[in-house]
């Protein structure tokens, strides 16, 4: 009995030892595979990280008042403002006479954009297309054009999609769920009638005015293909599921998010901080622990005044201006949303970089250049992708691959100041650490040194060097949680106009 009790104990324990073990080692088989699952873009995201610029245009009621979120405000609805071209309660005062929106794909492409969103809706409440939603007595929604009085009977929206459809670029719309001036709606939502409804606003109940809100997204998710971003400003109110369920392909929805970088003024380093960025996790710098993929974006404006919409005797910023806000943005491995503010006429303001051209033709400015003359909005956008393209598209010397070091020898005789290093983000981003050093047959000399890479970043040199004919760069990457996938790392000649 003894030897029969002592037996079952140890092989009690034997098989508790087993049992332990295999526990153990299904434990760490999950945790390997924890470790393993690394965040990677959906398509979606892909396509939105596959381009430097967005093209964020805003063009609605607000054009034709001020700017602001809402633009439309008691010193303009019922009564026409100094600064307005007519009551902003009237549909009839949105009436860009020489719109042409085919002339605003010319700045698009020149900048080198792959999308553009437009203010289908902005704050106020108008609509770029004549909606079939209606007000809770059944009577048409009213505030858009194609509406009874206004004086664009067109739908806006479909000329933008066959123009970008027909320029190959991909299109979303901007749509405010939450505010809306007509409809009583402020910025965050709330109320804002409920001292005084002024003449031709309607103040409904929140589950109505979710109605209407509702009606309009799904025309506007629905009625026009498939979008590749959709902009939503200041909450969802319920109706992220809806989006989901009709534009499943676009950027900018739950299901594929973006992050924003947390500031509007094209500085971020300065405003938010000059950290590494990562393409997953939530927050303007990201996480590099988050296993969601969230590209992370900065949306600054061409005025230097930080206005969205139009307004005249506003200053536009330089191609000077404009390069280290690209550097600050591309170059930190974010996409930069540029605004595009549309003017009155309906158009990307040319005509003072016209009245330069006369002028100088007629030996009037002969002595200045042009960037000493205020810009406008064409010839900057222009400059600004030209440059780009003149600058980083074509590298010194360059390579790609998978590893932990690269090695680029320069030409004898180049000069160089900026380096620039791609992951390949379709595999997620893996870097960790990493270094990049320059020797010309005496050792490494630091060029930079950071964690994230993802799609894009870019590192300026102190000083400008001169290969000689053992110049060489190499990028060592110290720290990573799967190998690296290198899509670029590349060394550059110094860039014009810096």
């Amino acid at each position: 009995s003894g030897t029969s009790e002592l037996w079952l104990t140890e092989t009690m324990l034997d098989n508790m030892a087993v049992l332990t073990i295999l526990i153990g080692m299904a434990l760490l088989s999950e945790g390997s595979a924890q470790i393993m699952r690394i965040a990677t873009p959906t398509p979606a995201q892909a396509r939105y990280q596959d381009t430097d610029f967005i093209a964020l245009i805003h063009f609605n009621m607000g054009t034709f008042a001020h700017n602001g979120d809402p633009c439309c405000d008691p010193t303009n609805w019922d009564v026409k403002a100094p600064y307005a071209t007519g009551k902003t309660s009237d549909p009839a005062t949105f009436n860009p006479t020489k719109l042409n929106i085919s002339q605003w794909f010319d700045s698009i492409n020149g900048l080198g954009a792959n999308i553009a969103i437009l203010t289908a809706k902005h704050g106020c409440g108008f609509g770029l297309w004549p909606t079939n939603s209606t007000l809770p007595d059944g009577s048409p929604y009213g505030y858009n054009v194609g509406a009874k009085g206004a004086a664009i009977q067109h739908d806006v929206l479909r000329d933008f999609v066959n123009n970008a459809t027909a320029n190959g670029v991909g299109y979303g719309f901007y749509y405010s769920i939450m505010k809306n001036f007509y409809l009583c709606r402020s910025f965050s939502g709330t109320d804002s009638c409920t001292k005084t409804v002024l003449p031709g606003q309607h103040n409904y109940t929140q589950d109505v005015y979710t109605k209407i809100a509702q009606a309009q997204v799904t025309e506007l998710w629905t009625n026009y293909g498939d979008l590749t971003e959709i902009w939503v400003d200041s909450g969802l109110d319920g109706l992220q599921d809806l989006m989901v369920h009709l534009q499943p392909q676009a950027v900018g929805t739950p299901k594929n998010p973006t992050g924003w970088c947390g500031t509007e003024s094209g500085h971020p380093s300065k405003d938010v901080g000059p950290g590494d960025v990562w393409s997953t996790g939530s927050g303007f710098f990201g996480d590099p622990n988050s296993s969601q993929w969230m590209p992370k974006f900065c949306d600054p404006q061409l005025f230097q005044e930080h206005v969205w919409f139009w307004e005249p005797n506003l200053h536009v910023r330089t191609l000077g201006m404009m390069i280290p806000i690209y550097h600050d943005i591309v170059g930190r491995g974010m996409v930069m949303e540029l605004a595009f503010s549309i003017d009155r006429d309906g158009l990307v303001v040319i005509y003072l970089f016209f009245l330069f051209l006369l002028l100088r033709y007629l030996h009037v400015t002969s002595s200045l250049s042009l960037c000493q003359v205020d810009p406008t909005h064409e010839p900057v956008y222009k400059a600004l992708g030209a440059w780009v393209r003149s600058c980083y598209g074509t590298p010194l010397v360059e390579t790609s691959g998978s590893g932990n070091e690269f090695y680029l020898t320069v030409p004898e005789g180049a000069t160089f100041d900026r380096v620039q290093i791609q992951e390949d983000i379709v595999t997620g981003q893996r870097v960790r650490e990493y270094a990049v050093e320059v020797s010309s047959g005496a050792g490494w000399t630091s060029v930079a040194a950071a964690k994230a890479i993802g799609r894009k970043r870019i590192f300026l040199m102190n000083s400008t060097m001169t290969a000689t004919s053992n110049t060489t760069l190499r990028l060592s990457l110290s720290n990573a949680i799967a190998t690296p996938n290198i899509k670029q790392f590349a060394v550059f000649k110094p860039c014009p106009s810096e």
